[in-house]
């Protein structure tokens, strides 16, 4: 468990040992076992007095508990203190009575809260608050004081440690309250209690009403970066003795109940694809540690880090340097002229790799990323998330059973009306190799050939257009384009005939004139039935002489669907990646099916530049 959530001590929890002996107290929990400490003052100490003691201890300083009037009084000279110390974290330790919900200050506090979170940002920190028990007090409208706040405060502005012994003392059960504000909560407060007539006893964990089994895996899957142990009294122990007491459970705990294989992932390329959807599959799997990542942009992978990372994940701007990290796997997220070199050089560095779709640029650079994935014995895969939703699975099961017969003729349907992304690199044909056909067309063309289970072209023709690349008033989803970088088609078409007669018919435009809009989806016609995605997934057959049409249930209960709610396609993507690095289980996309998909958009490119049809031997 440590390697996923590493454990600080709360110095709170041992004041009256750090005011006597700072350096020597952190240098007794560092041999301890802590791997960090979360700081409550500074005990008449310079700040680089306690960074170089937190530090020859072996110990990380990742947060501090500052007041809401001592951050107020002087922002940027405290800020300053705890950025040489190292932290990560500031937080809000309470608010006094007159700053909280209904009282006279609260929207003064209000106010104020987004120019400290400010403040932190601009030395590198983020700004969290932490609850008691009294912030469970209900408002006039049936909402917890505590919600009222994080509701009139954004997540970005300002982030949560709870304390889950004040949350169940308050009333809520702590794991549904993590669940709750799932991905807002980089630290959370353990702490173990009994009740009592007049309050409570605050005890070594394990030794109270804690369910901290529950607790501890709910807070990984929320996307919690480190555990805090606190205890603000010690009735029945010593300080250092709780301490060790509580670090000594959780580390067992984690021995007995999380027994998973916890592998370690450097990302390359920190833009839109990687966080729109493969970090936040990471971070709600939990069993990938990102330890190292990799941008052009030296910002963009220190903001993907500071979200994503651990807290001592390193970053890059050369990728060659990343692969060098001792890490299990690469994610290559970036522009598609990126995909081959950066892939082969972290397999040849040992690393097993999942690289965003299309595979390559060129189909010579995806067959050298197949041949170097045999050579090294490194597992490759590609980003066709698109398999892994409600539909798709449905419909492969039913083309493994045959229903459908012989699939002769297919569609592949990429098309949006004007839809054209205007931000990165779509737009620029020397990065990407093309536009919307190597862009979206080769979900739909995927999505074809895996249904069918034919990998065998014999002649692909095509068709580009750049037709409507020049408009300026263009009604585009995301704003006018800039025809001077509008270098790529804005549609392709192809029409492929499979080397057992099938035909295959791809359309691919993000700006088509059209109504009939489909995106990644496809149309089989076989012997026995047909289906397509049209209007949902629908099955057309004759039934008992008569024609009918059948549209599964992919609601609650479904094939992608866990508890009643539904599988996002990237969380299965990621969670069948792992298991194929972790397991030896079989991959859903191999490098090979995808090494056909880039071999027919360029083969559709080349046609359609030579005016010639292109056959395959």
């Amino acid at each position: 468990m440590s390697k996923t959530l590493p454990i600080a001590v709360q110095v709170y929890s041992v004041r009256e040992e750090a005011e006597r002996d700072f350096a020597g107290t952190m240098k007794k929990l560092g041999e301890m076992g802590y791997d960090g400490v979360e700081l409550a003052g500074l005990y008449g100490k310079s700040a680089e007095e306690i960074r170089d003691s937190i530090k020859a201890a072996g110990l990380t300083a990742i947060s501090a508990h500052v007041s809401y009037d001592e951050l107020a009084g002087d922002l940027e000279k405290t800020l300053q203190d705890y950025e040489t110390i190292g932290c990560r974290y500031i937080v809000i330790p309470w608010l006094g009575e007159d700053r909280r919900f209904g009282a006279a200050l609260y929207e003064e506090t209000i106010k104020g809260i987004p120019v400290i979170s400010e403040g932190c940002k601009k030395h590198g920190m983020t700004l969290l608050y932490h609850n008691h028990d009294f912030e469970f007090a209900k408002t006039p409208d049936g909402t917890y004081a505590l919600d009222q706040l994080y509701a009139e405060v954004p997540a970005d502005v300002l982030g949560a440690e709870p304390d889950t012994c004040w949350i169940k003392v308050g009333g809520p059960d702590p794991s549904e309250w993590l669940k709750k504000y799932s991905g807002r909560c980089p630290l959370v407060h353990v702490k173990d209690f009994r009740r009592k007539a007049d309050g409570v006893d605050l005890l070594a964990l394990g030794e109270g009403e804690q369910d901290f089994p529950t607790l501890v895996k709910t807070a990984k899957e929320c996307g919690a970066q480190w555990l805090v142990i606190e205890q603000d009294d010690h009735p029945y122990g010593t300080p250092m003795g709780d301490m060790k007491k509580s670090l000594d459970y959780l580390r067992e705990l984690g021995k007995e109940s999380d027994m998973t294989k916890i592998i370690k992932a450097g990302v390359v390329g920190c833009g839109g694809i990687a966080n729109g959807k493969h970090l936040p599959a990471i971070k709600r799997n939990g069993k990938i540690e990102l330890v190292a990542f990799c941008d052009l942009i030296k910002e963009r992978a220190e903001k993907a880090k500071e979200e994503y990372g651990t807290p001592d994940a390193r970053v890059y701007t050369d990728y060659t340097e990343l692969v060098k990290e001792d890490v299990d796997v690469v994610y290559v997220l970036t522009p598609n002229n990126a995909h081959a070199p950066v892939s082969i050089a972290a397999m040849k560095a040992g690393k097993h790799v999942m690289c965003e779709k299309p595979m390559a640029k060129t189909y010579a650079e995806a067959k050298e990323m197949v041949e170097t994935a045999k050579e090294t014995g490194k597992i490759l895969t590609i980003g066709y998330q698109n398999r892994y939703r409600a539909d798709s699975q449905y419909l492969k099961s039913v083309c493994e059973a045959d229903e459908l017969g012989d699939i002769y003729y297919a569609k592949a349907h990429a098309i949006r009306r004007r839809a054209v992304p205007t931000w990165g690199v779509f737009l620029d044909e020397e990065k990407q190799g093309g536009g919307p056909l190597i862009d979206i067309g080769t979900h739909a063309l995927d999505l074809t050939l895996w249904m069918m289970n034919n990998y065998e072209p014999a002649s692909v023709t095509g068709s580009t257009y750049r037709k409507l690349a020049d408009q300026t008033q263009t009604g585009n989803a995301w704003g006018d384009w800039d025809p001077e970088k509008f270098t790529v088609e804005d549609s392709a078409f192809g029409f492929i005939k499979m080397k057992n007669g099938a035909t295959i018919v791809l359309e691919a435009s993000w700006a088509l004139n059209s109504l009939d809009v489909d995106e990644a989806k496809t149309s089989l016609c076989g012997t026995k039935a047909g289906a397509d995605m049209k209007d949902g997934l629908r099955i057309n057959r004759v039934h008992h002489g008569r024609q009918c049409v059948e549209k599964p249930n992919l609601g609650a209960g479904g094939v992608a669907f866990y508890d009643g709610e539904e599988e996002r396609p990237q969380d299965i993507e990621a969670e069948i990646f792992y298991n194929a690095v972790t397991k030896g289980t079989p991959l859903t996309v191999k490098p090979e099916q995808a090494l056909v998909v880039t071999q027919l958009l360029e083969a559709i490119y080349e046609s359609a530049k030579t005016g010639k049809t292109i056959y395959f031997d």
